[in-house]
C-alpha cells in the first residue's frame, strides 16, 4: 500500500478513534441513563468536551478534503516525492492532533494543524507535477 494509501487510513482511523473517544468521555460525564437514552437532552459540555467536539468536527472535515485529494492521485497515478512527503506530514498530523487538542496542549495543537494546512497545498502541486508527468495535463 502507498503512503498517500496510508495517509487515507490513518485519516480515517483517527476520526474513528476520536469519535469514540470523545463519545465515551460524553457518556462518563452524562452518566448511565444519558448513555442508554435517546441523547434529546445531552449535559452541558466540560471544558475538555468541548475541544473534543472540536477536534472531531475538525477531524471530520480535514477527513473530507484529503480523501478526495488523494482519489484523484490514485486513480491518476500521479505519485512522487511531494505527494510522499505531504502524505507523512498528514500522518503525523492526524495522529497528534487530536490527543494536543483535547489535552488542551497549545501551541502544539495549532503546529499540528499547520502541518495539515501546509500538506494540503503541497499534495495538490504535487499531483498536478504528476499529472504533467504521466503525460495528463499536456494531453499525451
Amino acid at each position: 500500500m502507498t503512503l498517500e494509501l496510508w495517509s487515507v487510513f490513518v485519516t480515517g482511523g483517527m476520526l474513528w478513534l476520536s469519535i469514540v473517544i470523545q463519545q465515551i468521555h460524553l457518556d462518563k460525564i452524562g452518566g448511565t441513563a444519558y448513555a442508554l437514552s435517546n441523547r434529546a437532552d445531552p449535559p452541558p459540555d466540560s471544558p475538555a468536551q468541548a475541544r473534543m467536539l472540536r477536534a472531531v468536527h475538525n477531524q471530520s472535515h480535514v477527513a473530507a478534503a484529503w480523501i478526495a485529494l488523494v482519489i484523484v492521485q490514485q486513480l491518476s497515478g500521479s505519485s512522487g516525492a511531494l505527494t510522499y512527503w505531504a502524505a507523512l506530514a498528514m500522518i503525523v498530523s492526524r495522529l497528534t492532533y487530536f490527543p494536543l487538542y483535547a489535552l488542551g496542549i497549545t501551541p502544539f495543537r495549532s503546529f499540528s494543524w499547520a502541518l495539515f494546512l501546509f500538506a494540503v497545498p503541497v499534495f495538490g502541486v504535487g499531483v498536478i507535477l504528476g499529472l504533467d508527468a504521466v503525460g495528463v495535463v499536456a494531453g499525451q
